[in-house]
């Protein structure tokens, strides 16, 4: 026997005899399968591989342990990638369950969308407009501006907010890096440095965008849809216009409020856009201009809701640029299309409400006693007229509520023209309605189809409430609020505020606004202060035991003035129980209200649908 077959294992051994007594094909016994070959292979390698190692002087019990070794090295790799593996999909639980948290939802309105997430749009959007314009696309990804003057060796301004030291640092190996190096490598490098960027913790990328949005917001981002929408709006960044950006922000901080002055706001904006629009070769104004407002009715969609006033505007503008003749120049064509809307302005919103106030200043009369809820443009110029202009003696109670206040403003108007004015908060509108009240006029958002009033939340109440005790309701509406759409409830299309509107209110606060003098407050606060330094001076001068008694009494006392001052709603977004709903509107239906007066008159409810449909059919 020779040394080879002497070295071979036992069990490589008995296998390959089996298999030199295995019958063949020839013998006509079965044909062993493609499984059994493959093994039978496997087995013969193997036994050739412990060959020679033992050639080369590694034992059968080394080999053994080798393998073992192999086996253990493996497993643990498995291990490890497991657990790593666990881990991240803890770290994605963790991440869900904060995204979750920060976009709580009430499952009554969780179909609408939060003013978290259009905050979160609008933060991703202005983020990619102010980023720097030498930001661009690569195999990998998108391409950092520190990155690109690095691979590009010209210094690049970056103006972005979002970019950090890491980025430079990045930049700078990047640089150092392709100072010597090949076409080839500068393109293998760009690749890797901008996978580096985007795999970071700090930063992420929206898949197929060209822009760098910080993590948090992009875990505000829920649902898909969401997602998607901000992707459009990343893509055409370069389309929106800095004044209707500017008029973004102002909406979306509530610093324009109200359907009118929005929709003013708007017609102003989009006369701006009007002129700066440049009409692209290869195509006409009046087909290339309507996609251009597109992209800015988009931004603007997502500060607040339109409103109907806003949607009936926009609808007007697209239709008059349709009917433009491609032949007319677009200086020419521009020029009247800022015309007409000014021209729209001044008949729907100017003209209608010298109408709506020469029709409704027959229901104030002298020594009356008129209420109001919150703020009406029409309403306070319909009130100004009687007691300015007519010198009518009359009493104003407006009713006010949170968060917005906006009765504060309009109380404010009339109080400085020498009305009567009495402010109250709607908590204590039984006490009011209580009162000699005569007429409760009221504003609208929209009037529905179907006669129903959409307006600002607590409007349904006042209305019932005064239904009640027989006072008349009127509601001064223009009719480009008039809406085709049919509600019967406020949940299934509303808009959603700042739940933490609701949830700041503090003592201290109280104490701080200009228009609260809380002198016995504040008083008690600089003798509460006065005391607890008194308190620890003495403290000091007492020995150890007597210190630490006191101290304890004291910190016991800190201890119950810090939850005297706590505000019971701190943390709501961790309590599963607990939910804030800050709806803006509600619907009051139609048998609560009187009359809606207009600019075509004074009409019931039942008679808007006519209205509406005199409407389309002239415009």
């Amino acid at each position: 026997m020779s040394l080879s077959e002497e070295v071979i294992p036992k069990k490589a051994s008995k296998d390959a005899a089996g298999a030199s007594d295995a019958p063949t094909p020839a013998e006509g016994t079965k044909k062993l399968s493609n499984k059994e070959l493959k093994e039978l292979k496997k087995r013969e390698k193997a036994a050739k591989r412990s060959a020679k190692k033992q050639e080369s002087g590694i034992s059968i019990e080394q080999q053994q342990q080798q393998a073992q070794a192999k086996r253990e090295k493996k497993q643990q790799q498995r291990e490890q990638q497991l657990q790593h593996q666990k881990e991240q999909q803890r770290k994605q639980e963790e991440r869900r369950k904060k995204v979750k948290q920060n976009l709580k939802k009430n499952t009554l309105f969780g179909h609408l969308e939060t003013t978290a997430e259009r905050r979160a749009t609008i933060l991703a959007v202005t983020g990619a407009i102010s980023s720097s314009k030498a930001s661009r696309i690569t195999a990998a990804g998108l391409m950092l501006p520190a990155v690109t003057s690095a691979l590009t060796g010209s210094q690049i301004p970056i103006n972005s907010s979002l970019h950090t030291s890491s980025g430079a640092s990045t930049a700078t190996s990047g640089a150092n890096t392709t100072n010597g190096g090949s076409g080839d490598a500068k393109n293998d490098i760009s690749k890797g440095l901008a996978s580096m960027s985007l795999e970071s913790e700090e930063f992420s990328v929206v898949p197929g965008v060209g822009s760098v949005i910080p993590n948090v917001i992009e875990q505000s981002f829920d649902s898909p849809q969401l997602v998607s929408s901000v992707k459009e709006l990343l893509l055409n960044k370069e389309f929106i216009h800095p004044a209707v950006s500017l008029l973004t922000s102002r909406i979306a901080n509530y610093m324009i409020v109200g359907s009118i002055p929005r929709c003013i706001a708007m017609l102003e904006a989009f006369q701006t856009v009007i002129r700066d629009y440049q009409t692209p070769s290869g195509t006409t104004l009046s087909r290339n201009l309507t996609s251009y407002l597109s992209h800015q009715i988009d931004i603007l969609k997502k500060a607040r809701p339109l409103s109907v006033t806003m949607g009936n505007a926009i609808r007007w503008l697209k239709q008059e640029i349709s009917l433009i003749d491609p032949c007319t120049p677009d200086k020419e064509a521009k020029r009247d299309l800022c015309e007409k809307i000014a021209q729209f302005a001044r008949e729907k919103i100017e003209l209608a409400d010298q109408l709506i106030i020469g029709s409704a200043s027959d229901h104030v009369e002298n020594n009356s006693t008129i209420v109001t809820y919150g703020s009406s443009k029409v309403l306070t110029d319909l009130l100004l007229h009687n007691a300015v202009d007519l010198q009518k003696k009359f009493k104003v109670i407006v009713v006010d509520s949170r968060p917005l206040f906006e009765g504060r403003k309009m109380a404010d108007v009339l109080r400085s023209h020498g009305v009567d004015v009495t402010y109250a908060l709607i908590t204590s509108l039984d006490g009011i309605l209580n009162m000699s009240v005569d007429y409760v006029f009221l504003g609208a958002h929209s009037i529905l189809s179907n006669g129903f009033l959409y307006s600002r939340v607590g409007t349904a109440m006042l209305a019932m409430s005064a239904k009640r005790r027989n006072i008349p309701v009127l509601v001064c509406c223009e009719s480009l609020k008039f809406s085709q759409r049919v509600q019967l409830d406020s949940v299934t299309f509303n808009e959603l505020a700042d739940p933490e509107d609701l949830t700041t209110i503090d003592s201290r606060n109280l104490v701080d606004r200009n228009n609260v003098r809380g002198t016995l407050l504040k008083q008690f606060l600089k003798e509460r202060k006065e005391e607890k330094q008194k308190m620890a001076l003495e403290n000091k001068a007492n020995n150890k035991s007597t210190n630490g008694a006191s101290s304890t009494r004291a910190d016991s006392h800190s201890l119950d003035d810090d939850k005297a001052g706590r505000n019971i709603l701190d943390g709501w977004q961790n309590i599963p129980s607990l939910n804030i709903v800050n709806i803006l509107y509600d619907l009051t239906p139609p048998e609560y209200i009187k009359k809606i007066i207009t600019e075509f008159g004074a009409l019931p409810p039942s008679s808007v649908p006519v209205i509406l449909r005199e409407y389309k059919s002239s415009a």
